[in-house]
């Protein structure tokens, strides 16, 4: 018995795999685009990073720190025009504009805050980020849409941003092209945000830490002082330690000034007159 020929040794067999062979190698040998524009990201991107990294890490202050955020973000965000952070206190109607990276940004905002509607007070007040279009942020907000139309702005991204425990805010990016944000710009603006946040919280924590201890330095100062001067008081008087410290304290009453006062006024007083004795 004789084998069938199988189905790619007829001629029709034998052009269909010609034809899907040839269509691989056509594919494979065609020219490709550079990776650059492929990349959602430029090389602006990188950059603005490297720089907003420095930012953090020089420790500058407040002011400068949200300045940096706002130039930095617009650098980085494919599509971003503007940006700008609006803070408001928890207990407040009054939003202002912290930082931002161009004048018009104020009067985006500004139409925000009259209206009392919008994508920063939005993403400030529910800690969620917004992300809009202009026909969406015109269903979503109407009267600071309506407002807000001359100036152009067609695409929203507002990322809530916690500076401390008195203060909502938002970041804000705003961007003249209708395409809008995508996902992934959403992830870049949060991390953005979540530096900023760390380097508040950072920063205060070591003036705190500094305040601290500087209190513990003079609290050790003045402790020393106190028991230098009891000490000067116990041989003086021939009186034990704690009456002593009764003295010094009955003294500070009577005078109405601070113990270690008294007790640095007694020290002086002693060592002024063993110079005068030498």
């Amino acid at each position: 018995m004789t084998d069938r020929p199988s189905e790619d040794s007829t001629p029709n067999g034998t052009s269909a795999a010609s034809d899907f062979d040839e269509e691989i190698l056509a594919a494979l040998s065609a020219p490709t685009r550079p990776p650059s524009e492929e990349s959602y990201f430029a090389e602006d991107t990188f950059e603005a990073l490297d720089i907003f990294r420095g930012i953090l890490l020089e420790h500058s202050r407040f002011e400068t720190l949200l300045q940096g955020l706002c130039e930095q973000a617009v650098a980085a965000v494919p599509g971003a025009d503007m940006a700008g952070v609006t803070l408001l206190h928890h207990d407040s109607e009054n939003p202002a504009t912290a930082a931002c990276s161009h004048a018009r940004v104020m009067d985006v905002d500004t139409d925000q805050y009259n209206a009392d509607e919008g994508p920063c007070l939005e993403a400030a007040r529910t800690n969620r980020i917004v992300c809009v279009r202009v026909d969406e942020a015109a269903a979503r907000w109407p009267t600071f849409a309506s407002a807000a139309e001359g100036i152009g702005v067609k695409s929203y991204l507002s990322a809530p941003l916690a500076v401390d425990s008195e203060h909502a805010g938002s970041l804000n990016i705003y961007s003249f092209d209708g395409d809008g944000f995508r996902d992934v710009d959403e992830v870049l603006v949060k991390m953005f945000v979540t530096a900023v946040e760390a380097a508040v919280w950072n920063s205060r924590h070591t003036e705190e830490a500094k305040q601290e201890s500087a209190g513990l330095r003079e609290a050790m100062r003045t402790r020393a002082t106190i028991e230098q001067a009891k000490g000067i008081l116990i041989a003086v008087r021939g009186i034990s330690p704690d009456a002593a410290f009764a003295a010094l304290a009955e003294q500070s009453q009577r005078e109405n000034t601070r113990l270690a006062v008294v007790a640095a006024r007694v020290v002086n007083s002693a060592v002024e007159g063993t110079r005068e004795h030498r």
